[in-house]
């Protein structure tokens, strides 16, 4: 074994081949923890960065300079920075910062400090969102309000105000409902902020006025200094307690880059779809190449090893198979099955994985029924059926271990040939199309590919890469294993 792994580690081609396989091996093994997402074409995983945003390291080229990235904040409570004003007192814990308030107008307000560097990017984000929860505890005769501000230098823009509803006539600008005893969850997204639930909105005048959240990012994240601050302020208005329980906020600015690989025309994350479609083609190719090489083994083996009727019968049965053209027959059988419901709640994978299984052994079983055929006439073989061994004995004894370099170099051919054809029914949209695989992000991307977004480079190079070097590394791989394997092997010398 040793005379094996020094020749197979002195083929150049073998190790950068090993190196690559390696690679995907662990990204696809490690998928779960390399993204937070399990399927990022579902609707709920979707939509986490501007459609067509290229990767952040993007920025290097100068088409893409100057972009601001999607940028997420996640506070906690020990970045809160808290100022009071009456009788107020307040503690922290890891989930909230607590504050007791007793007389009116007393106020506790709770910020958040983060840097943003505006004056370094020629766009604003597009959009930005701030999420959430407090509890508000008063009693039946309290009165409270929660205003939430986003401040840059010293400028304040009062984002929204929350009151119980039956306050809000006292106040001139308007204001959110305010539920009271019960945790409530704040959500601010900039796009759906105006003139009749925003303070800072209904403000402004004229055309700004009626643009309203669509603006509003432009005016508050641009130009020096690069401080910036979230602040969440409670107010008591009619003197009673009030306890307020506030938790850490998070801020997410929408930019125009965004991640490792970019995002699609979902707005979801190519890096997230590639280790994850990785991880499946793998899978799936790897599953299905042991099918195949299984049953060629099988077919090859006893053809080879008994001959005669048993081998004429079992050889035109494969040479039939061989002269139809599999791609397409493969298409026509996935289409129907999937399209008649003849086959109900199957899972569409466990189908492509069976038909590609029952329409591409006959190589593998020529293979291997020539091998037997050399094999069963040489010596070590005779001497064994002459000591009295039987069929079994012989096939499992002799022929399947000098047959072991073409299994695995055969295993090794198979795989790439599986990704190719898995991943063209899916860039046909004829395979998987509810989760990541390498084809379907082809396929999408070149459905999708206007002239507006261009050549998303970031969404079509990663599977397509992927694709020629995994098939690449299986292909030298096995070619190597045929090498360095089979001389030792078919003379019976390991």
């Amino acid at each position: 074994m040793n005379k094996t792994l020094k020749s197979l580690f002195k083929r150049k081609s073998f190790l950068i081949s090993f190196a690559i396989l390696i690679f995907f091996v662990i990204i696809s093994a490690t998928a779960n923890l390399l993204t937070p997402y399990t399927n990022p074409y579902e609707f709920s995983q979707e939509y986490i960065a501007n459609p067509y945003s290229p990767p952040d390291w993007a920025s290097i080229f100068p088409q893409y300079s100057g972009l601001p990235p999607t940028t997420t904040y996640q506070f906690t409570t020990s970045h809160a920075v808290v100022q009071k004003e009456g009788n107020v007192s307040f503690t922290k814990n890891s989930t909230y910062v607590i504050g007791e308030l007793q007389g009116k107008n007393s106020c506790l307000n709770v910020s958040y400090p983060f840097t943003y560097n505006s004056p370094a990017y020629k766009k604003a984000p597009s959009s930005f969102s701030l999420n959430f929860t407090g509890l508000i505890k008063t009693s039946s005769s309290t009165d409270v309000q929660v205003n939430i501000y986003l401040i840059h230098g010293n400028k304040s823009y009062f984002l929204e105000s929350f009151v119980p509803v039956d306050y809000s006539f006292n106040f001139l600008y308007p204001t959110c409902p305010l539920p009271v005893n019960s945790v409530s969850n704040f959500s601010i997204e900039s796009g759906g902020l105006n003139f009749v639930n925003s303070p800072y909105i209904s403000s402004l005048s004229g055309s700004a006025r009626l643009e309203g959240g669509i603006l509003i990012p432009s005016l508050i994240f641009k130009g020096d200094p690069t401080s910036y601050n979230v602040m969440v302020s409670v107010k008591d208005l009619s003197g009673g307690p009030v306890s307020a329980y506030i938790s850490p906020p998070k801020l997410k600015n929408e930019g125009y880059l965004y991640g490792i690989l970019g995002t699609d025309f979902r707005g979801s994350s190519v890096f997230s779809e590639f280790v994850l479609g990785a991880r499946f083609d793998l899978e799936l190719s790897v599953a299905t190449s042991l099918v195949i090489v299984g049953i060629g083994l099988i077919l090859g083996l006893i053809a080879g090893y008994k001959g005669g009727k048993t081998d004429t019968v079992l050889n035109s049965v494969t040479d039939f198979f061989l002269t139809i053209p599999t791609l397409p027959l493969l298409i026509v059988l996935e289409s129907v099955l999937v399209a008649t419901n003849l086959i109900l709640n199957v899972n569409k994978a466990f189908i492509i994985f069976t038909l590609i299984a029952l329409l591409s052994w006959m190589a593998t079983m020529k293979i291997i029924r020539s091998a037997t055929f050399t094999l069963k006439g040489r010596t070590f073989v005779e001497a064994s059926r002459a000591l009295g061994g039987g069929s079994f004995h012989i096939l499992f004894k002799h022929l399947i271990p000098n047959l072991l370099g073409i299994i695995v170099a055969q295993i090794a051919y198979d795989v790439p040939t599986v990704i190719l054809v898995e991943s063209g029914l899916d860039f046909l949209g004829l395979g998987i199309t509810s989760f990541p695989t390498w084809g379907n992000m082809l396929g999408y991307a070149s459905h999708e590919l206007t002239a507006s977004n261009g050549f998303v480079w970031w969404w079509i190079l990663p599977p397509g890469l992927g694709i020629i070097l995994l098939s690449a590394a299986f292909y030298f791989i096995g070619t190597a294993l045929r090498d360095v394997l089979s001389p030792y092997k078919t003379r019976g010398e390991a």
